[in-house]
């Protein structure tokens, strides 16, 4: 069997689930990618390790239909956007540094929901405004955390992120020093890993319920702060 037929055999299947389910099904998909692309099952021969990476990778947009017809890369925009002036950009890096220390560990990094500027921006009919050409129109879903990455050896593992940042509008409001070693990086399907270093400022707007993408380790003496928003498209 090749990996279109599982492919649209996994579609398939996703339109006769429930959102819970399908949601179950999605993580089941990124874990498979996720852990594929850390070495995991060497035991099996590189063909099928190939294959078994091409079906998750391609299987994650697909259950969401017609909708990622066009889906390749997933990136949606990269750079500085319109919508953030420098006073909102001043505000959400100020914020963030105050919200630092109400920031609980979610696995290997930090994370501050609640923020009212964040949350107040990420509704803003500018950022829905600047959506609408690219992706059709999206629906909020007040989720909009400001992340950390501040002590050694924090970082993700290659995942897919949750129903809530289905769209992801993720701005770098620092990074430091000058000398970086986390990255972030997205893993297509059938395509180069795309390598990401946003400069303070600089946003990426991504699928990423739909393409595996990994945050690598901090060092000893690197500090990454960001913003991110999160959307659904309609």
């Amino acid at each position: 069997m090749d990996t279109s037929t599982l492919v649209d055999k996994i579609a398939l299947l996703s339109t006769e689930l429930s959102p819970a389910e399908r949601e179950n099904l999605k993580l089941m998909l990124s874990m498979a990618a996720g852990g594929l692309l850390v070495g995991h099952a060497q035991r099996s021969s590189d063909e099928v390790l190939e294959m078994a990476l091409r079906t998750a990778q391609k299987s994650l947009p697909a259950l969401h239909g017609g909708v990622r017809a066009e889906f390749t890369t997933g990136v949606v925009f990269r750079g500085k956007t319109p919508f953030f002036s420098a006073s909102d950009l001043a505000s959400l890096d100020e914020e963030s540094k105050a919200f630092r220390p109400k920031a609980v560990r979610f696995h290997d990094h930090y994370v501050a929901s609640g923020a009212p500027v964040a949350r107040q921006l990420s509704v803003s009919q500018s950022i829905s405004d600047f959506l609408l050409p690219r992706v059709g129109p999206v629906l909020p879903t007040y989720r909009a955390n400001h992340l950390y990455y501040d002590a050694p050896g924090l970082g993700i593992d290659p995942h897919v992120d949750k129903d809530e940042f289905s769209l992801n509008v993720l701005t770098m409001l620092e990074h430091e020093p000058a000398r970086r070693t986390s990255e972030l990086i997205l893993f297509p399907p059938d395509q180069e890993e795309i390598h990401v270093q946003l400069q303070p400022g600089e946003s990426l707007i991504f699928f990423a319920d739909s393409v595996t993408h990994q945050r690598t380790r901090t060092v000893e003496g690197e500090t990454v702060r960001l913003v991110s928003f999160g959307y659904r498209t309609i």
